[in-house]
């Protein structure tokens, strides 16, 4: 997309917003004091107010939401997934309603309803989600053409971002596997009409990418260039300039200070919500181990979890009681590469089990770790101690963080992935950890275990 028309799209997105907002408003007013169910259910003790009040609150709700929604990216350049749409316009609008009520508490002149409020944060949150959507693919349809990207690297490093522009509707690639002839890589740039260049920071020298960026600056061309494995592996690099010059840095990991007791408090709080939810079915799923083969219902094992600490950890049984016994018979069945242990048609699975481990339900007894502090509710998981006395450096450092329930690959693949493709990930995600971040993994877990994709 042009610049010009990333402004207009902008432009569109909040006028949009706006109208949706005054719309939920009014919406939230009728329904809460003209809806018979509503009024008969929790009828309105000071009668009904004039809307003009809520005209005037509207007012300040705008001063109120739209810093928010810039704050957390409604309206930036850059068009989004749509799962990380979904994710600010929820944390937009519940940080923006948060706020909102409490202004109207301090705000003693006039009475506002609360539920009022709560009602407008709900139509208000699916409206303008719905409308983000939809505008963001209109406008792609309509105003924008698609993006011609040149990506210049080695085969094999171009064979791993294939995947990833296949996924991008408005980016047509164009792959060139050599960097030899400077006049037809511009040749091709004139032809194609390219956008930009991607390229891989291995396969060019220093002054070749001195060179490539003066060109490019020159015809108007943004270049990019794609770090390599190495410093994907290291993690995020800053430049630091206290030393007189600039040098550069590791950024230290996302989860440490306070980010840490956020993920702790946000733990406990979805336990709560889920334990209060759950808790038949899991009486069920309780007797029904216990009718299906001998042994307890629970299984306790040591592993190793934050700092290295040994914990106990908690599942439902789905193996039977020798099965540790088992594994060192097996062990050299394993499918998967590294310290890990993973056999589609293990024999130690009991017939529930095989349910249970499908769907991903054996798991839920960790709300245990998770409540005791001992996991959280996404992380890398915990590895058994044999597992994790065999980890290198690299690896050892998922042990800086609490074990997850779920994480980054268990919604990329689960078990048919590699080893070495599941320390990257959850390298990843300690780099960059964030509570959106951790949203996003929590609504694509349940699509991951029901796809049931690598499960077993």
């Amino acid at each position: 997309m042009k610049k010009h028309s990333h402004t207009l799209f902008i432009c569109v997105l909040f006028a949009g917003d706006l109208l949706l907002l005054y719309f939920s408003f009014v919406l939230g007013y009728y329904i809460r004091f003209f809806w018979a169910s509503i009024i008969t259910v929790f009828p309105p003790f000071k009668g009904i107010p004039n809307f003009t009040i809520y005209n005037e609150l509207f007012k300040l709700a705008i001063l109120v939401w739209l810093p928010v929604f810039i704050f957390v990216g409604f309206y930036k350049k850059k068009i989004e997934s749509d799962l990380d749409d979904l994710v600010n316009v929820v944390k937009g609008t519940v940080i923006a309603t948060i706020l909102l009520m409490a202004i109207t508490f301090v705000y003693r002149d006039v009475e506002f309803s609360r539920f009022v409020i709560g009602i407008i944060w709900v139509i208000s949150s699916i409206l303008i989600f719905i409308w983000h959507l939809t505008s963001k693919y209109v406008f792609q349809l309509i105003i924008t053409h698609s993006q011609n990207v040149l990506i210049i690297g080695k085969i094999e490093e171009i064979e791993i971002l294939k995947k990833t522009f296949r996924r991008n509707r408005h980016i047509k690639p164009f792959f060139l596997f050599d960097y030899k002839n400077e006049e037809n890589i511009f040749n091709l740039i004139t032809q194609k009409d390219i956008n930009e260049i991607l390229v891989m920071s291995s396969l060019l020298s220093k002054q070749e990418l001195i060179d490539l960026s003066d060109k490019c600056e020159e015809k108007k061309i943004e270049l990019k260039i794609v770090p390599d494995l190495l410093q994907l592996k290291l993690g995020e690099i800053l430049i630091d300039d206290s030393l007189g010059i600039p040098v550069f840095r590791l950024k230290s990991p996302s989860l440490v200070g306070a980010n840490f007791y956020y993920k702790k408090m946000f733990d406990i709080f979805l336990s709560i919500v889920f334990l209060s939810f759950s808790i038949v079915p899991l009486i069920f799923i309780a007797i029904f181990i216990k009718l299906d083969s001998k042994g307890k219902i629970l299984y306790s094992h040591q592993r190793m979890g934050y700092k290295g600490r040994v914990f106990n950890f908690f599942k439902f049984r789905t193996m039977m009681i020798n099965a540790d016994e088992m594994l060192e018979k097996i062990k050299h069945l394993t499918e998967r590469k590294g310290p890990v242990f993973k056999m589609k048609n293990d024999p130690r699975i009991t017939k529930i089990g095989k349910f249970l481990r499908r769907y991903s339900i054996d798991e839920i007894p960790q709300i245990i770790n998770i409540l005791r502090g001992e996991m959280s509710w996404i992380g890398p998981r915990p590895q058994v101690l044999w597992e994790a006395k065999a980890y290198d450096n690299w690896a050892k450092r998922r042990l800086s963080v609490l074990p997850g329930a779920t994480g980054l690959w268990q919604v990329s693949g689960r078990a048919s992935l590699s080893y070495e493709e599941m320390i990257e990930l959850d390298i990843f995600y300690l780099e960059n950890w964030s509570l959106g971040l951790d949203l996003k993994i929590l609504l694509k877990t349940l699509p991951a275990i029901f796809s049931r994709k690598g499960a077993y």
